[in-house]
């Protein structure tokens, strides 16, 4: 089975990569999570302060103090949701290397391109336009790369 992977964060320091949004679909099954920040956000350097206020309002529009799920369940989440999957798919090296980093199995990434043209509706949590929803990524990946690959 193939599964279409998707996250946005924020970077700590030394580019560490902190997620925030997973979202993840097969074709018929879809799993999203928002993610708890793992510290209160004036634990940040200023500048980091300033780049993840940057993200909230002008990328993935997800407030650092966001979230539903406890971030220590991620890597369990994404054994988990990759089980039953032969091959994953992720946009971006950076993100893709990073999956590879939970699992034991094949990760694809897709080729960077600009923003993508999102046509999928947005999650709930993503009230603006210029937002980048990892729900809708997924959604149009696979239609986009799956789908016309088969």
């Amino acid at each position: 089975m193939t599964l279409v992977l998707d996250v946005q964060g924020f970077k700590l320091e030394k580019n560490k990569f902190i997620v925030k949004e997973l979202a993840a679909f097969d074709g018929s099954k879809i799993c999203h999570y928002i993610f708890k920040a793992p510290f209160p956000l004036d634990q940040l350097s200023p500048d980091l302060q300033r780049q993840a206020h940057w993200l909230t309002e002008n990328h993935h529009c997800l407030p650092w103090d966001m979230g539903f799920t406890p971030l220590h369940l991620f890597g369990k989440i994404i054994m988990d949701l990759t089980n039953s999957s032969d091959i994953i798919y992720v946009k971006g090296f950076e993100k893709a290397n990073y999956i590879r980093q939970f699992i034991k199995k094949l990760v694809v990434e897709f080729d960077e391109q600009p923003t993508l043209k999102m046509t999928h509706p947005k999650c709930f949590n993503h009230s603006k336009t210029q937002c980048i929803c990892a729900l809708s990524n997924v959604f149009y990946l696979y239609e986009n790369f799956i789908m016309r690959c088969s």
